[in-house]
C-alpha cells in the first residue's frame, strides 16, 4: 500500500511542477471536476434551450424583416447562458453545502426544468409566430393550463394587447 501511495505523490509531484501554484491549480481544478461533474447533463440541456430559442428568435426576425444585431444576439445568449450557469451552480452549492457530493439534486433540476420550460415557453412563441396555423398555439394553452392545475393558480403570461404573436394571445 506505501508503494502505492508513494507513486500517486510522485504523480502529483510531477504534474504540479512542484510548486505551489501548480498543487493549487491541480486542487482547484479536481474541486471543479467533482462539484460540476454530476451536474453536467443540466447544463448541456438548459445551454442547449437557450441556443435553440436563440435559433427561431432570429428566424422571427427574419420573418418579420428586422435587422439582426449580433450584440443582441449572441451577447444576450451568452449573457442568459453565465446567468443560468450562474443560478444552477448557485443551487448545486447549495445542495452540495447541505446534502454532501453524493445529494439528490431536487432543487438544482428543479431550477433547470424551470429554466428550459421557460425557454420551451419561448420557443413555442417563435413557432406560433411562424407558423400561425401550427399546432403551437394549442400546444402552449394546452402547458398553461396544465401549469395552473398544478400550481393551483392563474399564470399570467404578458399584455395581450402588446403582442399579438404570444400564445395567450386571442389573435392567431
Amino acid at each position: 500500500m506505501i508503494p502505492i501511495i508513494s507513486s500517486i505523490g510522485k504523480m502529483f509531484e510531477g504534474l504540479s511542477s512542484g510548486t505551489g501554484f501548480g498543487k493549487i491549480g491541480i486542487a482547484i481544478g479536481s474541486f471543479l471536476t467533482a462539484f460540476y461533474s454530476p451536474i453536467v447533463a443540466l447544463l448541456v440541456c438548459c445551454f442547449a434551450f437557450t441556443a435553440v430559442d436563440m435559433f427561431y428568435g432570429i428566424k422571427v426576425a427574419c420573418k418579420n424583416k428586422k435587422k439582426i444585431e449580433s450584440h443582441r444576439g449572441w451577447k444576450g445568449t451568452l449573457t442568459k447562458i453565465a446567468d443560468e450557469w450562474t443560478i444552477i451552480s448557485l443551487a448545486r452549492l447549495l445542495e452540495w453545502s447541505i446534502m454532501g457530493e453524493q445529494g439528490v439534486f431536487v432543487l438544482t433540476g428543479g431550477i433547470t426544468v424551470i429554466i428550459a420550460l421557460t425557454e420551451l415557453w419561448s420557443i413555442l412563441e417563435n413557432l406560433n409566430t411562424l407558423n400561425p396555423n401550427g399546432p403551437w398555439k394549442a400546444l402552449g394553452k394546452f402547458l398553461k393550463k396544465k401549469g395552473e392545475d398544478y400550481i393551483g393558480s392563474e399564470i399570467e403570461l404578458g399584455d395581450d394587447n402588446t403582442n399579438s404573436n404570444k400564445l395567450d394571445s386571442s389573435a392567431s
